[in-house]
């Protein structure tokens, strides 16, 4: 069993200056809802979050909790039209649901980038890593490659070779060469993600969204990609927003944890504060289902299931599954309450 060590490097001071610093990205009251053969499924309802400079932040919460439809709904990555987005996405002071495809082209990527949980599946299997890593220098560092033919003397091609080995370095990937000869399927699912790491940071984006970005990973190498994504977050101002459903990943690298639970964001707090002082029943829940180091007892777990979206609860979503509801968790949706600094729960057992 893992032991869980949670990340104390972020000092009062550090917490200060981000509380005082403006956020990068904004969510506001985003409600996400599919049009489905038995009726509506409510999958998102009322999320909101900031997200500020140089800060690691983590969407926790069990599969089917809506992580991933939050992170694919800031840059409208999700298919299909048979769908209702409602809220704000606020990026730039400008917002991002509001935006057309075209607009949208202009973030996707350059300003916002995205790195998934299955990283061969979103490389192009039918060029090389080389081919492809050569096209995103083209489109995004097209100066860099003017000043090195400039200071060296060499030519389009030297150039881009040189640009690429040393992204691809950063990224903790060896034996370049040869990788950039490869096809997707010729390299393994770790070298992949710091691949698929090494495109996402090209544009120097503000901000990365890592959904799942370290499940499917062995543990060394699953070590390795969190030290890049925290080195970056540091060096290079860049904010990330960590989807996971792993407490122990979230404990070594965020800053703060937002908790989920069927599509509603149910209390949010320094990652300190989350594991130390725990305020709603489901989080609680969740951190007695994490193995404990040298713990003899069973593991505990939230009994029942997340319900169904198409048909969900008429009050708080949680009540079905709360050993604490009151009367009026049946009827009524609880708000988002500060209870202390930085520290956000929607429950009513904290209502004034």
């Amino acid at each position: 069993m893992r032991k869980i060590i949670v990340n104390n490097s972020l000092s009062n001071k550090k917490a200060k200056q981000k509380s005082a610093s403006l956020p990068v990205l904004q969510i506001k009251e985003l409600n996400v809802s599919f049009n489905t053969s038995r009726g509506q499924a409510k999958i998102l309802e009322g999320v909101s979050f900031d997200l500020y400079p140089k800060e690691i932040l983590a969407l926790v919460g069990e599969t089917g909790s809506g992580k991933s439809v939050t992170a694919k709904s800031i840059l409208d990555l999700i298919p299909g039209h048979s769908r209702e987005t409602r809220g704000q996405v606020l990026f730039d002071t400008k917002d991002l649901l509001s935006m057309s495809d075209k607009e949208l082209q202009t973030v996707r990527g350059y300003r916002i980038s995205m790195v998934f949980q299955n990283p061969q599946s979103s490389i192009n299997p039918v060029f090389t890593l080389g081919e492809q890593i050569f096209r995103l220098i083209r489109l995004y560092l097209s100066r860099d490659i003017e000043a090195l033919k400039q200071k060296t003397g060499c030519g389009q091609k030297q150039a881009l070779k040189t640009i690429a080995k040393e992204k691809l370095r950063e990224a903790g990937l060896t034996d370049i060469k040869r990788m950039l000869k490869s096809y997707a399927g010729e390299i393994s699912g770790g070298m992949a993600q710091r691949y698929r790491i090494a495109l996402a940071l090209l544009s120097s984006p503000e901000i990365l969204i890592a959904d799942e970005a370290t499940s499917a990973l062995d543990v060394t190498v699953q070590a390795h990609i969190l030290k890049l994504m925290k080195n970056l977050c540091e060096n290079k101002r860049t904010a990330i927003l960590f989807i996971t459903h792993d407490l122990g990943i979230a404990a070594q690298i965020c800053d703060r944890i937002a908790v989920m639970y069927a599509g509603r964001i149910v209390e949010i707090a320094e990652t300190k504060k989350i594991f130390s002082n725990p305020k709603h029943p489901y989080t609680k829940g969740l951190l007695k289902a994490v193995p404990k180091l040298g713990a003899d007892e069973p593991l505990s777990f939230v009994p029942g299931i997340i319900p169904d979206l198409v048909n969900p609860p008429r009050g708080c979503r949680f009540q079905p599954r709360c050993d604490h509801a009151l009367d009026i968790c049946l009827n009524q949706k609880p708000e988002s309450l500060l209870i202390e600094d930085r520290h956000k729960v929607s429950c009513f057992l904290y209502r004034q």
